[in-house]
C-alpha cells in the first residue's frame, strides 16, 4: 500500500455489516465549499491502482499512438477496422463490462532526452576536451531543452484505457483478490490491444504508482 491510509480491515462477523460495506453517496454542491478530497472520488492508492469511495479498484493503461497522417487512406481504414475488431472482442454482445479512454494533454516528458544530451557533453568534457565547440554547443542544449522541461511548454497527448473491478467490502481480502483480479485483467485488455494493433508497433503499459499520482496531478493542473 502506497501514500495513503487506507481504512480496510480484517473482517469480522461483528463488523462486517456496519463497517465494511461501502457506503458512499456523492454529496450535494455546496457553491464550491467543498475540498479536494470532499470532490474526488478516490480514497487513496493499493499497489498501482486508485480505490474509489465507491467500492471500485482502478487501474490504467498506457497506449502508444499511432499518427494517422503519415497513412494513407487505405492504411488509416485498416487502422479503423483493427480498433473496431478490439472494441467487439473486448465490448461487443454479450460482454458485461465497461472501458473508459481518456486522452488527457500532459508536460512532454523529456527527462531521457537531457540524460543522453548530460552523457554526451561529460564524455567530451572528460574524453575530448579539445572539441569546445561542440561542448558549448552540448550545453546550450541542455539548458535550452531544460527551461522547456521546467516550464512544461510543450505538451502531447496520452492515450490512457481504464478498467475497474468491484472490491467486494473494506476488508483487506476483499481488496487483495480485487488487485489479483484487476491485474489479469489489465494483462488481458494489453495483449488484446497490442495484438488487434500489432501491424503498428503499438505499445501498452501498465500505469504504475508514480506515473498514477503524475497523472492525478497534471489533471488538476498540470503547471503547478
Amino acid at each position: 500500500m502506497n501514500g495513503v491510509k487506507l481504512s480496510f480491515k480484517n473482517s469480522t462477523k461483528t463488523n462486517r455489516k456496519t463497517k465494511l460495506d461501502w457506503t458512499y453517496q456523492p454529496p450535494r454542491i455546496n457553491g464550491g465549499k467543498e475540498t479536494l478530497d470532499d470532490m474526488s472520488l478516490i480514497v487513496g492508492l493499493y499497489d498501482n491502482y486508485e480505490v474509489t469511495k465507491t467500492g471500485n479498484l482502478v487501474g490504467l493503461l498506457r497506449v502508444s499512438g499511432i499518427n494517422l497522417d503519415l497513412l494513407n487512406d487505405t492504411e488509416q481504414e485498416d487502422v479503423f477496422k483493427s480498433y473496431n475488431s478490439f472494441l467487439m472482442s473486448s465490448l461487443g454482445d454479450g460482454v458485461n463490462d465497461t472501458y473508459q479512454f481518456h486522452e488527457p494533454t500532459v508536460p512532454v516528458d523529456m527527462t531521457p532526452y537531457l540524460n543522453g544530451l548530460k552523457r554526451k557533453y561529460l564524455y567530451l568534457k572528460e574524453k575530448s576536451p579539445e572539441q569546445s565547440f561542440k561542448i558549448q554547443l552540448l550545453a546550450s542544449y541542455i539548458d535550452h531543452f531544460t527551461k522547456i522541461q521546467n516550464a512544461k511548454n510543450m505538451t502531447t497527448k496520452q492515450h490512457l484505457v481504464i478498467l475497474k473491478v468491484p472490491i467486494k467490502n473494506k476488508s483487506m481480502e476483499s481488496l487483495e483478490l480485487a488487485a489479483k483480479n484487476l491485474a489479469e485483467k489489465l494483462d488481458q485488455a494489453r495483449r488484446d490491444i497490442e495484438e488487434s494493433l500489432s501491424d503498428y508497433d503499438v505499445t501498452v503499459n501498465v500505469v504504475n504508482n508514480q506515473e498514477l499520482l503524475e497523472i492525478l496531478k497534471d489533471l488538476i493542473n498540470f503547471k503547478g
